[in-house]
């Protein structure tokens, strides 16, 4: 029940981006009150009308101003003191005041509306009197109410008693602005990050006279301070359309963004993807007609790996108004049917901004359909090994309250939450806040690897496409690809082994391995890729081979590699490779030549299982005769121990 988002302007909300109050909400608060009562005067009706002009164009403080001149002038009018009362509680937040008035109300005529106990029960409820909310909500029992309101009071019941117990257990929470850079007198929300933490995007509200627009922004980390935002323009922002509710690929290069009634989408509003460019973002595509529909698809969120995109929806099927939606990339380059979150997250009412945290396993949003504090409060989920979802835990309190909250994100290091927020001492009406996150709902730990792949004798940038594989399992965890300055980022889970494999069209492969069991928070692991020219002579280290200790047996996880090395045989028809095995010093020399020959041997075996011919690929054993580092060392016996291809023929 997202009700002090002002449910009295529900279709404007609704027809943003973020969901977020931008035009009239005159029309629906006097609308409640359908004709005046006969015991108005006419100094009160000419009063009451004013205000509904000054309503109708947003003018809110205003309106209450003459509205309560209106109920000064003649205490008993009763429309006057309700229509103040909604005034007060859903535009200006002012709940004591919204108190008074609803209590007015009552005092006046108790059966004057049948919600009246509604209203005030979430007023109360708003003002965090939580035990005069229930008592006014128990008088709603026996009323006649709507099944909506009727739901609406339970939720109210149930929702009062979740706060009176979170208040006794408050969250760590001390939220910081970030400053004039992003921040104006005007409204920013919806922030993203990069996994690096050096940009962040967000969303602002632009006014040029009637006109408002929502575009996206993005700031740079300078020295420890966010630089003066400026917009990311067309093609992402557009002139006309409502671009925003972003969010960023870890590795900053990819943009998924909501842009509503832009040229060629499925509905009212869509979710567009951009990559970006050595000359900045390319041409936005929309996301198809699987993900997008005639309703609404917006607050897209990508996983780390880049495959999965969550994002909120009221398509049909689902469970209420906004549903939190999945949608995976396929092998063919296609985005797979949403799938629905579940019963268990998503309620009758809305579900809405996911952010899926880089460890592919945390899911936050916001509800307003689970028991909170009334307004869209956050909440945290987490995925199990066998995909399934726990029930959503609120974030707690003061995190949570009776005021707007929008759109948390949480970094890659699971330390630090930023969201958007409209409370005291602030730039302005909803600005963009950071804290440091509370330990009940952290994050698995994560840590990226960042790299630069080059040319290994010219030193110039290249682009390549890299795969990074959880070395004990043997799954693909990310694929990428660096820009044109060479440079790549991908988030990865700490606490593994990983394989990483780097190729590209003219050169060799390359390949390493490396451990993130003892990653260092805030240290991502770094790597230099120098990339071969195929070339007779070259010699490539087999990195990600393995076998059983002392055999030459080779480890399932060892077949990525070999694949790679078949595909690299099949694609370069004329390529010719010796395949060399290598030992370290310990044991006879002899025992060592009759292993590495094994080891060799039963690569060469593999590669003429997958249909190259056995007159390009041969194979031998050079014991511990060409070691590469000291072999007095353990660290340089490990690398004597190797497997390598060297190019004997084009």
């Amino acid at each position: 029940m997202r009700e002090t988002k002002q449910s009295a302007i529900s279709y404007a909300l609704k027809n943003t981006v973020f969901v977020m109050v931008l035009l009239l909400c005159g029309a629906g608060t006097f609308a409640q009150v359908a004709t005046l009562e006969k015991g108005a005067s006419k100094k009160s009706r000419e009063l009451y009308e004013e205000a509904g002009n000054a309503e109708a164009f947003g003018n809110y403080k205003e309106a209450a101003e003459i509205l309560q001149r209106a109920v000064d002038n003649q205490s008993s009018f009763i429309d006057g003191w309700y229509t103040l009362g909604l005034l007060q509680m859903e535009a200006l937040k002012q709940y004591p005041a919204a108190i008074v008035s609803f209590e007015k109300v009552k005092l006046l005529d108790a059966e004057y509306k049948v919600d009246v106990c509604y209203q005030l029960g979430r007023a109360y409820f708003y003002n965090q009197q939580y035990e005069k909310a229930k008592e006014a909500l128990n008088q709603c029992k026996g009323r006649t109410l709507s099944l909506n309101d009727e739901r609406k009071v339970g939720y109210f019941l149930k929702s009062s008693d979740f706060a009176v117990e979170a208040i006794k257990h408050p969250k760590s929470f001390m939220p910081k602005n970030l400053g004039k850079g992003i921040n104006t007198p005007g409204t920013e929300l919806m922030p993203t990050i990069t996994a690096d933490e050096r940009f962040i995007y967000f969303t602002r509200i632009d006014r040029s006279g009637n006109i408002m627009e929502e575009n996206v922004y993005v700031s740079k980390d300078e020295a420890g301070k966010w630089d003066d935002a400026r917009m990311v323009e067309s093609p992402i922002s557009l002139y006309n359309t409502n671009d925003g509710a972003t969010c960023i690929s870890p590795s900053g290069k990819y943009l998924f963004f909501t842009s509503c009634d832009r040229v060629g989408g499925f509905g009212n509003c869509d979710i567009y993807f951009a990559q970006k460019t050595d000359e900045g973002w390319g041409r936005p595509r929309n996301m198809g007609g699987v993900v997008n529909t005639p309703g609404k698809e917006i607050q897209p969120s990508i996983s780390a790996d880049g495959r999965t995109v969550y994002f909120a929806s009221n398509r049909k099927g689902g469970y209420g108004g906004l549903d939190i939606y999945s949608t995976t990339l396929g092998e063919t380059g296609d985005w797979s049917e949403p799938k629905n979150l579940g019963p268990f997250i998503n309620t009758e009412y809305d579900e809405e901004r996911p952010f899926i945290h880089p460890d592919n396993q945390t899911l936050y949003f916001s509800s307003d359909g689970h028991p909170g504090f009334g307004s869209s409060d956050f909440f945290v989920v987490r995925k199990s090994e066998a995909g399934d979802w726990s029930r959503p835990e609120n974030l707690g309190y003061p995190i949570n309250g009776p005021g707007d909250e929008i759109g948390i994100v949480v970094t890659a290091d699971g330390k630090t939450a930023y969201f958007a927020s409209e409370r005291a001492g602030g730039e302005g009406d909803m600005d963009i806040y950071q804290f440091e996150t509370d330990m009940s709902f952290k994050p698995s730990y994560v840590t990226y690897v960042k790299g630069k792949v080059t040319d290994s004798e010219t030193r110039a940038s290249l682009k390549a496409n890299i795969q990074l594989y959880d070395v004990q399992t043997g799954k693909l965890y990310s694929s990428l690809s660096s820009d044109g300055r060479g440079e790549f980022l991908a988030i990865l889970p700490a606490g593994k082994d990983y394989a990483m494999e780097v190729m590209k069209e003219g050169y060799l492969f390359y390949s390493n391995h490396f451990s993130l069991k003892e990653a260092v928070q805030g240290k991502p692991f770094e790597a230099m890729v120098p990339l071969k020219k195929i070339q007779v002579g070259q010699t490539v280290v087999l990195n990600n081979i393995f076998y059983e200790t002392n055999l030459y047996t080779l480890k399932e996880t060892s077949k990525m590699e070999l694949n790679l090395l078949v595909d690299l045989l099949t694609k370069n028809p004329t390529l010719k490779l010796e395949i060399a095995g290598h030992t370290d010093n310990v044991g006879t020399e002899a025992n060592n030549l009759v292993l590495s020959e094994n080891r060799a041997k039963s690569v060469y075996e593999y590669i003429v299982s997958k249909g190259i011919t056995e007159d390009r690929v041969s194979y031998k054993g050079y014991a511990s005769s060409k070691a590469v580092a000291d072999n007095a060392t353990e660290a340089g016996k490990a690398k004597n121990r190797r497997t390598e291809y060297i190019v004997t023929g084009i």
